[in-house]
């Protein structure tokens, strides 16, 4: 494995700096989104239980602001291998047949990405011009977020395919992705 530190190979400490920015960019981004939306939530029950008095907008907000997190969320995890998984029987594999099952997961999941990238794209041209009943917010942006995911989610499950597989042919102990 190489160690960014060592300024071995300049080009990839720029890439992992690159990466860095980028995930500090999107933590932001979902801390702003997921506060945005209780704010709204809660001003939506505020004005409904104590003034009598409903929102029209606010129902609309929180759900494109839900949409947005749950997929730039979901390409930060793919990056951190944070997922949902059941490492029951993985955990009883020696260390070579685990990254084997990683390289075997990893691959379906970039099968799974290569679609949602092909399907967000369709979706993005085909709803560029479709507008929200309430705000009247182009859809076409909500459907940027969730295309430009998707691509950030494959391409990071396809790092994370790279450094399984350099585990597997070199025989390291799973860690923390770098």
């Amino acid at each position: 494995m190489i160690n960014m530190n060592t300024g071995q190979k300049p080009f990839l400490g720029t890439l992992k700096r690159a990466e860095d920015t980028v995930m500090s960019f999107m933590k932001w981004i979902l801390i702003l989104a997921m506060s945005g939306m209780v704010g709204v939530v809660f001003l939506q029950i505020v004005s409904r239980y104590a003034f009598s008095f409903s929102l029209g907008w606010s129902e609309e907000v929180a759900r494109l602001l839900f949409i947005c997190i749950t997929f730039l969320g979901a390409a930060v995890l793919a990056r951190k291998e944070d997922h949902l998984k059941v490492t029951v029987i993985t955990d009883m594999l020696p260390e070579r047949a685990k990254h084997f099952a990683a390289l075997f997961a990893t691959s379906v999941a970039l099968i799974c990405g290569r679609f949602l990238v092909e399907g967000g794209w369709e979706t993005m041209v085909r709803e560029w011009d479709q507008r929200t009943p309430s705000l009247q917010f182009p859809m076409g942006i909500v459907f940027l977020i969730i295309f430009l995911s998707v691509c950030l989610l494959t391409l990071w499950l396809f790092v994370n395919f790279l450094i399984h597989l350099n585990r597997f042919v070199v025989g390291e102990k799973p860690e923390e992705l770098s």
